[in-house]
């Protein structure tokens, strides 16, 4: 006769400071006409928190079975499981009860058909609970549970809660929709629940920030988060706690190692702590670590042991450690094989690099310290990636290197001087000259040969090139510029047609100050077909992304948004997948086209993609033309805190343009929000000491991006004059201002610089009505509509509605040309309209294809655009239009939303 422990059958009574999870627990309750519920996830994610819940909540009577390892004998567990029954009736079950406990039972099929008939005899639908599965490793427990499962009355329904899949008939259940899942993926917490346990049952008070960097670090790992919360509660700097948690930390570590690595057999903590250094795991990368053969099986019987080994595609080839778990091993790892670490990340360096992944390569090398090793491969390496755009990691490769590497390889410090100079940021560019003075002494104490010497002459000559000063905007010293480039162009081989096309593009800029329009397109025209055909793809997009600019200052924005699609295709088609986030400045270009339209959705959706892109690059332009049009975009739609986030980040990102970003915060703010004192007076003030003297202002004669960039300052300055003046007409120096203007208006009218006529000749508008002029403000914003009309350009005139409109309306009636006068009763319209808020539409109902999930959840979990393409082998392109699928089906535009919307939809 089995000896029963009562304690084991009591049903566990609901904690009253957990955090609700309603949709998991209505998922349980709508699962109950089927067999079986399978809770299978990780030690600490809430398996039986959320059981304890769903008590409450369940139509039905409930029994419950906590397991151990003492269980896994049959005659006991059987006697439990039917113990366990007869708390809803003392007589059921009561048959079978007795044979199992007697000297001679018969056969276990039978004590459980008797069983089953007492399950059906019972009216009453019921669930039973057996909590801890995991412990049961007994094969005969397993074969009779399968029966039992398999012949279960309608009114049972078992639930089942595990560490490991159990070795029960899952997949034939799943296929017979008898099986109801919930796993580690569904019992992550989700920020808001994550925001719920830390500051309403930890009692925490954390910012949205530091939430979301303890969710991030945790991955909604219930137990983590609490043990974090708990070592929060003894803290006086939870910020520098935050940023240090990791799975070193003491209660994550006696956690883990008590309830999960101890537990597996002594092979197993081998391999997971031998693989611990890998960021992404797959079996012939394991097996050249640990010099095993079975590393593919023993990964997919971690994933099905729940031993925080996360998939990361659906053929199950690539997997990774849950971060706090690979934190564990890693600090295992230090702590017991110190000596073989470095050797470790060499043998992952030379799979790696067979197999392709250089990136990863490189980086495993350098953490092996075997110089060499990640020399040869920078050096093979560090050109083809700059040419693809990848600068700061680059740079990072350069930066990792020991100083004394240099003095030995002149084509070294050659590639480190173009990295340096491509990353475009003033303090880094300097550094590029002291490394080609290096290269110089290298060449001498090496002996290089002549071949060598003239390659590296013609690399130096065209870096320092690229790293001229931009002439003044005084006396113009492009000449010297352009004389510069072509001497560097002589130095260089012909066939080095990569470098050729940065030499293009240092010409064109030189062309762009001098306003010479053609000559300018030429050479980036070259720029475009060098770098193609010399494989230097971030070189070569340049050359289009300037061809738009031309477009778009000379007024012809359709010509410019044909520019950008076809572009886009293009290098999509050439990059095939990889990650180029040069590229990023057509979509941001495309997006600024799509506001300018007044196709808001869309430059919503494309100027997000592409500032997601270009965070990545160097460059300053498209983050100035990406963020200034995010702002608009943002005070358009009347978000004023978006707006000031938007301008604060292109602060951020573009150091040197402060006075930009200013003048345009406060040219939006008066626009959008003219009535509010506090920014009328804020911009008062800015424009006292901006140090902006518009009678001091030359006549701005080049496009490239700087001058364009101090022409805008100098508008936006203006518009905000012309608001702050409005009913002061004696308060400010109009006459200045509107020479000023007018001054550079005839200079881009005799250029043909449409764009720029038509943003003066609004801005002279508005200062002409703020003088109260109105004849004089007709007879501009005619001129300006004039110019306008037939070149895409719209709402430059709609974001100026309530000083235009009533102007509009009066030309209108005075106008004879009927096309014009089309264009300003579309204008009219869309004044009409009110401001244009983020659209509010119902969820798409189709739910998100098999495809498209799977790069939710990769997205989810953080990856990068490339990063997903590679474990999902698809090409970045794919990735990229089922991402847009995903956005457009869940009715959001960026990452955050469309993980908050799946969440919140169950899709993940």
């Amino acid at each position: 006769m089995v000896e029963l422990l009562r304690t084991k059958l009591y049903i566990p009574r609901r904690r009253t400071n957990i955090v609700p999870r309603p949709h998991l627990v209505e998922r349980i309750n709508s699962s109950l006409e089927k067999k079986l519920t399978l809770i299978s996830a990780p030690a600490g994610f809430g398996k039986t928190t959320l059981l304890s819940e769903w008590l409450s909540k369940c139509p039905r009577r409930v029994t419950w079975l906590f397991l151990d390892e003492g269980d896994n004998d049959p005659t006991q567990f059987w006697a439990y499981f039917m113990a366990s029954l007869q708390g809803l009736h003392a007589d059921l079950g009561s048959r079978a009860f007795v044979q199992i406990q007697s000297q001679q039972p018969p056969p276990i099929k039978s004590i459980l058909t008797e069983l089953i008939n007492d399950l059906a005899a019972f009216s009453e639908p019921f669930a039973s609970v057996l909590d801890d599965y995991h412990f049961i490793d007994a094969q005969s427990i397993h074969e009779a549970m399968s029966f039992l499962i398999d012949h279960l009355p309608a009114n049972v329904h078992l639930v089942i809660t595990t560490r490991e899949d159990p070795d029960l008939p899952l997949a034939r259940l799943r296929a017979r929709d008898h099986l109801t899942e919930i796993r580690a993926m569904d019992l992550r917490f989700t920020q808001e629940e994550s925001e719920a346990f830390l500051r309403g049952v930890m009692g925490l008070e954390l910012s949205r920030q530091e939430v979301t960097a303890l969710e991030e670090r945790t991955e909604g790992w219930a137990v983590g988060l609490q043990l974090a919360g708990l070592s929060m509660q003894s803290q006086t700097d939870t910020k520098s706690f935050i940023a240090d948690f990791s799975g070193s930390h003491r209660y994550i570590l006696d956690y883990l190692s008590d309830e999960v690595l101890r537990q597996q057999a002594e092979d197993v903590r081998t391999f997971l702590i031998q693989t611990a250094i890998l960021d992404r795991l797959n079996g012939p990368l394991c097996d050249a670590l640990t010099g095993r053969t079975d590393s593919g099986k023993l990964l997919e019987y971690l994933e099905a042991a729940n031993l925080f080994v996360i998939p990361l595609d659906g053929d199950r080839r690539w997997y990774r450690y849950h971060q706090l778990f690979a934190d564990l091993l890693r600090n295992q790892l230090t702590r017991s094989q110190p000596d073989s670490i470095a050797e470790l990340h060499r043998k992952a360096s030379q799979w790696l690099e067979a197999n392709g992944d250089i990136q990863a390569a490189i980086d495993h090398a350098l953490e092996a310290s075997d110089v060499a090793w990640a020399v040869r491969l920078i050096g093979q390496h560090a050109m083809s990636r700059l040419y693809k755009g990848e600068v700061a990691m680059v740079i990072g490769w350069f930066d990792r290197l020991p100083e004394a590497i240099f003095q030995t390889d002149p084509m070294l410090c050659i590639y480190k001087a173009w990295a340096l100079a491509l990353m475009q940021r003033g303090r880094r560019m300097e550094e590029a000259e002291q490394v080609l003075k290096t290269a110089e002494l290298v060449l001498d104490q090496v002996q290089a040969g002549e071949e060598v010497r003239k390659l590296a002459a013609g690399h130096a000559a065209s870096i320092r090139a690229y790293l001229l000063p931009t002439p003044s905007r005084e006396g113009k010293e492009t000449e010297v510029l352009i004389a510069l480039c072509e001497e560097a162009r002589r130095l260089l081989p012909e066939d080095e047609l990569a470098i050729h096309s940065v030499i293009a593009l240092k010409i064109g800029f030189g062309f762009l100050m001098i306003a010479d329009l053609e000559a300018a397109r030429s050479a980036y025209q070259h720029a475009l077909e060098a770098g193609l055909a010399g494989g230097n793809y971030y070189s070569a997009v340049y050359g289009p992304i300037n061809l738009v600019l031309i477009a778009l200052v000379s007024g012809h924005l359709r010509e410019a948004l044909d520019l950008c699609d076809s572009n886009i295709n293009q290098f999509n088609q050439i990059i095939a997948g990889q990650y180029f986030p040069p590229i990023g400045a057509l979509y941001v270009l495309k997006g600024s086209l799509y506001l300018e339209s007044d196709r808001l959705a869309e430059a919503e959706r494309v100027l997000t993609e592409g500032l997601d892109l270009i965070r990545w690059t160097g460059e300053s332009i498209a983050h100035r033309r990406g963020y200034a049009a995010l702002a608009r975009l943002r005070a358009i739609q009347e978000d004023q805190l978006a707006m000031f986030e938007a301008v604060k980040t292109l602060e951020e990102s573009w150091p040197e343009g402060t006075r930009y970003a200013q003048a345009l915060r406060h040219r939006l703010s008066l626009r959008h929000w003219p009535d509010d004192p506090q920014g009328i007076e804020e911009a008062q003030a800015w424009l006292e000491q901006s140090g902006i003297k518009f009678d001091e202002l030359a006549v701005i004669k080049g496009i490239d991006s700087i001058s364009v960039a101090y022409m805008e300052s100098y508008l936006n300055a203006a518009h905000v004059l012309a608001r702050l003046a409005i009913g002061k007409p004696g308060s400010y120096p109009f006459e200045s201002v509107q020479a000023c203007l007018e001054r550079q208006e005839n200079f881009a009218e005799a250029h043909g610089f449409a764009s720029w006529v038509v943003e003066i000749g609004t801005a002279r508008t508005l200062l002409y009505l703020a003088e109260g002029k109105k004849r004089e403000a007709l007879d501009s914003l005619e001129a300006a509509l004039t110019t306008a009309a037939g070149s895409g350009i719209f709402r430059m005139f709609v974001d100026e509605c309530d000083p235009l409109k009533p102007l509009l309306e009066e030309l209108k009636q005075r106008i004879k040309d009927e096309a014009l006068k089309a264009y300003t009763s579309r204008l009219l319209e869309a004044m009409r309209c009110g401001p244009a808020r983020p659209e509010e539409q119902e969820v798409h109902k189709e739910l998100l294809s098999q495809r498209e999930l799977e790069v939710m959840r990769s997205l989810a979990d953080g990856l990068t655009y490339e990063e997903i393409g590679q474990q999902l082998y698809l090409s970045l392109n794919t990735v990229q239009f089922h991402v847009k699928n995903i956005y457009g089906k869940l009715l959001v535009n960026k990452r955050v939303q469309a993980i908050e919307r799946a969440r919140e939809l169950h899709l993940i």
